[in-house]
């Protein structure tokens, strides 16, 4: 059944509390289970969107994969009911704001400024865990990236994941549709190639541009335009925008904007080993695994 807080204000085991956040597509709750007292956090469809069957199995697929990822910098599934009228799952419950929020708001981005390095390192784990699994992301943006005040991270939505074809799998596999956020796409994503680690590290790379200069590579006044500068423009390096960022930062980050996927990290482990080096910011501490100084 579908929370009506006016009136029932239980859905199956749990008692709703208040909304998260109210998508298009579904709201987001704090719950707390019945019996045990335990907070979580539960996305239910709604029920408008619950009467098509697309969204009924994107909404399924979503929990499923959720279910499976089990990292500390990804949001876990615990529980998913197929009710008729709007289906839900169960999450981890993580009081948090996403990156979209604190870059939008300069003293909020001061606050975890310093925070940054622990999550880049975090969300880029996270991320690695997933590829590990055989899943790529293919919507990583600030809005998917969320942080509590301590700067612990939590990577969300799995609503775009989908599984890597390997051996003969390729062969047959469908093209993907093109799909995810425009900011954000890869080259190869737009192009509807088959799912791939590269795009994540691309998609993860116009993050890390924005998180140390709090603008996109990429500016266009339509899609379209946006989409082909992604395929075809150099980005201008973040030191252009914002000098206090270290041409060290600058350079990793273009390397993984690059046009071809080979030319990019080839996963989350050499990023994160490149990242362990160098500094973001010219005024930050340097890292002790950089041997600068």
């Amino acid at each position: 059944m579908s929370v009506d807080v006016g009136g029932e204000d239980r859905i199956g085991n749990y008692r709703y509390v208040k909304t998260l956040l109210q998508g298009q597509n579904s709201t987001v709750m704090e719950v707390i289970q019945e019996g045990t007292g335990k907070r979580f956090a539960m996305k239910q469809l709604l029920p408008g969107k619950a009467s098509d069957p697309e969204e009924r199995r994107i909404f399924e697929m979503e929990a499923k994969i959720g279910m499976q990822l089990r990292h500390p910098n990804l949001v876990h599934v615990y529980e998913y009911v197929k009710d008729k009228q709007a289906p839900y799952f169960v999450m981890d419950f993580f009081p948090s704001t996403h990156m979209r929020l604190i870059l939008a708001k300069q003293p909020l981005y001061e606050e975890f400024k310093p925070k940054l390095r622990r999550i880049i390192v975090q969300a880029a784990q996270g991320l690695a865990y997933m590829h590990a699994k055989g899943w790529v992301h293919r919507d990583v943006k600030p809005e998917n990236i969320i942080v509590n005040k301590s700067g612990e991270v939590r990577v969300i939505d799995y609503s775009l994941s989908l599984k890597m074809p390997t051996g003969l799998g390729r062969l047959f596999a469908r093209r993907p549709p093109r799909q995810g956020t425009h900011s954000y796409m890869a080259p190869e994503q737009i192009r509807r190639e088959h799912p791939s680690i590269s795009a994540d590290i691309y998609s993860f790379g116009v993050v890390c541009y924005e998180f140390a200069c709090r603008r996109q590579p990429f500016r266009a006044n339509s899609a379209h335009e946006l989409l082909t500068k992604h395929l075809r423009d150099t980005p201008s390096p973040p030191t252009s925008f914002e000098k206090s960022i270290t041409p060290e930062f600058s350079d990793l980050v273009l390397r993984m904007l690059r046009k071809k996927p080979a030319d990019r990290p080839r996963d989350f482990q050499e990023f994160l080993s490149l990242f362990s080096r160098i500094r973001i910011f010219k005024d930050e501490e340097v890292p002790a695994s950089a041997g600068i100084g």
